[in-house]
């Protein structure tokens, strides 16, 4: 079906179901955490995690009108359409208790679909030699993705006499504006070690990874974590966070670490610096799990899910 929209929640909630009805379709599958709260066409709805739960200042400072109105609207539709859902699918254990604890619905209707990774777009590539070493950092505007913490071992790390290159990537001018990051950057006299790189288009973040030693992830929140896994499929070491649901996604893959503590921050970035071998083996191990997690084994959960239900 084509069906060109001007008003995503009209989409959503009405135009949707009714086309879906009128092309005889058993039911429909809302990938994006809301559906139809309004609509009696029977629905199953992905809900990767409970961040529609937090403030809106923690996850965009300064939000312009248009933010605010998508914040509330998914605030009003996700728990409706999540409790009318037939069944309700999550990426990871971590999310699904979340669900449950946060939003009341019961445990035997959530079913876990962990996502996978494009084992072809992602890959290993064999890397030039550089004298300088290299962070891959995914930053954001949200509070979650801990950019104060890093910044903070970052200069910790310049104070041990490390030498690096450190490059964020994932916000535009516009996102890093609204956050007073560069002034830290400044504060920290970290300006030679912090690049910010902006936006990076899907189809070149495989070369994006390729070129750095080390990717860190110390995130605050997830509900799953897929950068660790491409960062694994490429063939890079990572540093990520012991809470939320990145143990469980990274298993022993990943350099595991308390993400609220630039001093283990830093620490952690020091043991890879200083090993090779270290390094080499966490790239082994990632390569490993990152084969675990592919796109055809979540397609065949899912099928199994929509077996499972009575319409």
């Amino acid at each position: 079906m084509n069906l060109p929209f001007s008003n995503a929640a009209y989409y959503e909630q009405v135009l949707l179901p009714r086309e879906a009805g009128g092309h005889g379709l058993d039911f429909l599958h809302y990938v994006d955490n809301s559906a139809s709260a309004i609509s009696d066409y029977p629905f199953v709805l992905t809900l990767h995690d409970t961040m529609h739960t937090r403030p809106l200042s923690d996850v965009r400072p300064g939000a312009t009108f248009r933010q605010r109105l998508v914040y509330n609207y998914k605030r009003w539709a996700i728990p409706r359409s999540a409790k009318r859902a037939k069944a309700v699918l999550t990426v990871s254990d971590y999310s699904k208790n979340r669900i449950v604890w946060k939003m009341g619905i019961p445990e035997e209707r959530i079913f876990v679909t962990p996502e996978g990774v494009d084992l072809k777009l992602f890959r290993a590539v064999k890397r030039k030699p550089m004298k300088l070493f290299k962070i891959l950092v995914h930053g954001a505007a949200d509070e979650r993705k801990n950019i104060p913490n890093i910044l903070k071992a970052a200069k910790l790390l310049v104070k041990q006499g490390k030498v690096f290159q450190m490059v964020i990537i994932g916000m535009d001018e516009n996102e890093l504006k609204c956050t007073n990051y560069i002034e830290q950057v400044i504060d920290m006299g970290l300006g030679s070690q912090v690049e910010w790189a902006g936006n990076v288009p899907p189809w070149t973040l495989n070369q994006v990874y390729a070129d750095v030693d080390l990717f860190l992830y110390p995130s605050l929140m997830e509900g799953f974590g897929l950068p660790v896994l491409e960062a694994f499929a490429c063939g890079v070491p990572v540093i990520a966070s012991d809470t939320t649901s990145l143990p469980e996604v990274a298993g022993n893959a990943a350099l595991l670490v308390d993400p609220k503590s630039p001093e283990a921050i830093a620490k952690a970035i020091q043991q890879m610096m200083k090993s090779k071998s270290l390094r080499k083996l966490y790239v082994q191990r990632g390569l490993r799990r990152a084969k675990q997690f592919t796109w055809e084994k979540t397609a065949k959960m899912t099928l199994k899910v929509y077996e499972s239900l009575e319409f």
